[in-house]
């Protein structure tokens, strides 16, 4: 276990740093919390107004707008290449699903160092520059209720193991260059400071934590800390990650976290389209319904969109997200196969409300269309308009 005098000290270091790089520590009053600005910001210097301590809605919007949208592919294209530049190599992304940790779900890129941590494999030493989509569902009861909120994401960020601290503060650097290139400068950040008790699986361990807050949105943060090893060894690793949509979000200053985050020609219902975001990224990856682990997200997510939007366009958003996926990761099944796979778990719950109220055996793993014509031509009792007024109201349900 890491003691509480390297914490400390850790801690020290990283606050001389800020201080040097012209940042002034400053300590909340509601939640008591260390917090860092410019000294020539004007944002209030009593409260982070990070979480609760937030202090009405984001103040970026106040900001003036880009005469140019910037797309997710661009902003990712724009960091990843400020890093290249500096030494860093473009790793790709892990597939959603999780063999090596504690997770079924990969849930930061930080989890490309799961192999050496959780199976005792080699230490990757490279500094690495990522892009990984990844699925987080506590905040799921949120989507539909508070902006910036996706159950899936892409978590842009550095990760780099065997490494001293002065080398990450380096780092943390260059994360201040690539913000300002894209058009987010410091003097718009308040950044609080949190010390962690973290347990992967391997133990506990605590870590130094800064958590980037723009204008009141919360895009990511730096971590710094030594992960226990099953052979109880520690690795020192850099973790400095933030969300690619909310980046995106607060440069451009749309009205909504999910503006350039689905079809110009969709509705505005964030439940659905988060539920077909997250549902055509697991297909993708080739997860399927399941009653366990990865699969039975999948079958929540299908049955979301069963029960509460069918006959809705969720077909076109979800292959429109398939094209949004395809930006960051290698999709491991075809895309009509995933399509496919999606249509015939969302529509098994229609077919099994058809049934049911039919007073019918249980239909077969088939489309609600192939499930309607096999009752046509193989039930003589069934009248075909008695079947479509059925289909209706299981669908309306």
């Amino acid at each position: 276990m890491v003691d509480d005098e390297l914490l400390t000290n850790t801690y020290k270091v990283i606050n001389k740093f800020m201080i040097e790089r012209g940042w002034l520590e400053c300590r909340c009053s509601a939640c008591g919390k260390n917090f860092y600005l410019k000294t020539s910001s004007t944002a209030s210097k009593s409260s982070c107004g990070w979480g609760q301590c937030a202090i009405g809605p984001y103040s970026f919007f106040d900001s003036i707008k880009r005469k140019r949208i910037m797309s997710p592919r661009q902003v990712c294209a724009a960091i990843c290449e400020h890093f290249e530049r500096t030494g860093f190599k473009i790793e790709t992304p892990r597939n959603i699903t999780n063999l090596d940790g504690d997770t079924d779900l990969i849930i930061a890129g930080v989890q490309i160092f799961d192999g050496a941590i959780h199976q005792n494999q080699k230490i990757c030493e490279r500094k690495m520059i990522m892009a990984q989509p990844c699925v987080r569902m506590q905040f799921k009861g949120l989507v539909g209720l508070q902006e910036g909120i996706s159950t899936s994401f892409v978590n842009i960020c550095t990760e780099v193991a065997n490494i001293n601290l002065g080398e990450h503060l380096q780092i943390l650097d260059k994360w201040y260059g690539a913000f300002s290139r894209i058009g987010l400068h410091m003097n718009d950040f308040t950044i609080v400071a949190r010390k962690s008790t973290n347990d992967w699986g391997t133990g506990k361990f605590p870590a130094i934590n800064l958590f980037f807050v723009y204008k009141g949105l919360e895009l990511g943060d730096a971590s710094y800390f030594f992960a226990p090893r099953v052979d109880k060894t520690f690795m020192p690793i850099s973790d400095i990650g933030f969300g690619l949509e909310r980046i995106v979000w607060a440069i451009n200053k749309t009205n909504s976290y999910f503006d350039v985050l689905m079809p110009c020609t969709a509705g505005e219902n964030r439940e659905m389209l988060d539920s077909c975001r997250t549902l055509s990224l697991l297909a993708l990856c080739g997860v399927r319904a399941s009653n366990n682990g990865s699969g039975l997200q999948y079958r929540r997510f299908a049955k979301v969109l069963s029960e509460k939007y069918y006959g809705q366009d969720i077909f076109y958003i979800v292959a429109y997200y398939f094209d949004y996926w395809s930006q960051f990761i290698k999709p491991t099944v075809d895309k009509d196969i995933a399509l496919k796979s999606i249509r015939l778990e969302i529509e098994r719950y229609i077919n099994l409300k058809i049934s049911k109220a039919l007073k019918i055996s249980t239909p077969e793993m088939e489309t609600t269309e192939d499930y309607f014509n096999r009752l046509v031509y193989n039930h003589n009792n069934i009248n075909i308009n008695d079947l479509r007024e059925t289909i209706k109201k299981c669908q309306n349900q």
